[in-house]
């Protein structure tokens, strides 16, 4: 009889057996971290927004720009229009030299504030205008009221101070100029 306290030693046949009903299984391999490529859809929507943002940005920004471009040649030409008009006041001030200034000065109202507010002001309301947008008051009670005595007078106009006139005349070019340059709004100027 065998002691009950010894180890008893493996039966060889079970263990055959055991091995043969085993199953060869490979050991658990985990996936790799997900490639970079391709992205998922959100960042393909957020790439898309970011060009059409980009694109939108580029387009705003070419078309400010040619708007300023197109501005500074307007003011441009009409500051060579009205240079050219002053040295034709000066070597022959007469109503016609003066009407001219006047059409340049209308030209610009227009171009700058708003046509029906502008285009049918005549005599004092014209003055008033003037002076309103060029923070200023010499049309009406300086050099600037010969635009409204000028077309009605032969030869040359009386009262007619040209220094002072063409330095009125041009101190409204500019500040309009400068308040466009500004980003000010201009069309509310005459409704004060």
């Amino acid at each position: 009889m065998a002691n009950s306290n010894t180890p008893s030693l493996p039966n060889p046949a079970a263990t055959q057996t055991l091995k043969q009903d085993e199953i060869p299984l490979k050991d658990i391999h985990l996936e790799g971290s997900p490639s970079f490529w391709p992205p998922a859809v959100g960042w393909w929507i957020l790439l898309t927004l970011l060009i059409v943002a980009t694109v939108a940005l580029f387009i705003a920004i070419r078309s400010k720009l040619r708007h300023k471009a197109k501005l500074r040649r307007q003011r441009e030409k009409l500051l060579s229009k009205l240079k050219t008009y002053e040295e034709k006041l000066i070597k022959n001030p007469t109503s016609e030299a003066i009407a001219d200034i006047n059409t340049l000065l209308r030209q610009l109202a227009i171009n700058y504030y708003p046509r029906s507010s502008t285009s049918s002001l005549t005599g004092l309301d014209w003055l008033n205008f003037l002076d309103k947008s060029g923070n200023t008051t010499g049309f009406t009670k300086g050099a600037g009221r010969v635009l409204i005595d000028a077309p009605y007078q032969s030869g040359k106009p009386k009262n007619l101070n040209l220094d002072e006139f063409n330095q009125l005349v041009r101190d409204w070019v500019n500040h309009l100029v400068d308040k466009q340059k500004s980003g000010k709004n201009t069309s509310g100027a005459n409704n004060e």
